[in-house]
């Protein structure tokens, strides 16, 4: 699902995917996502997406398919957000004891255009392990909270 493209050997990917490796250097390539996409949009440019994060989400794009074996894109909306963005003011506001996932490079926003993309990206999400979700209008959050911090097999709406 993911690649690194440096010059180090195959263990290194596998220490990378397993999330054991320490080295910052890493330029991750992806199948689904361009890292510009987990951008923070304030204007900033900040990008701290956690890696396990992206690769969970990757294998639930794996299986974001129509009956008719078609893939269902995950175009995310927002991912990161530094602390400055709006909407992380507006729920710190609302949340003074807490943290957004986006701060932590533990969410993201999926794009959805109707319904039965609605159902087909979120059952993937579930199948990769997800259990936190936020169901917009035209948009489902994900994030991977910790179980101590948040609860978990939670849906909630905008």
């Amino acid at each position: 699902i993911l690649s690194i493209t440096q010059n180090k050997k195959r263990k290194n990917l596998k220490e990378f995917l397993l999330g054991k490796s320490k080295d910052v250097k890493y330029i991750i390539v992806m199948k689904y996502f361009k890292l510009r996409e987990f951008i923070c949009n304030c204007g900033c440019g900040k990008n701290k997406i956690n890696r396990t994060f992206v690769r969970i989400l990757s294998a639930a794009r794996e299986n974001s398919k129509n009956k008719d074996g078609t893939d269902i894109p995950f175009i995310i909306t927002s991912g990161y957000r530094c602390e400055k963005h709006p909407e992380s003011i507006k729920y710190t506001k609302r949340n003074p004891n807490n943290t957004s996932e986006h701060t932590k490079g533990l969410a993201a926003d999926i794009l959805v255009k109707n319904s039965r993309e609605r159902a087909v990206i979120l059952g993937a999400l579930m199948t990769a392990g997800f259990s936190r979700f936020g169901i917009g209008h035209n948009f489902l959050h994900v994030d991977l909270a910790d179980e101590d911090e948040k609860p978990q097999g939670v849906v909630w709406t905008y």
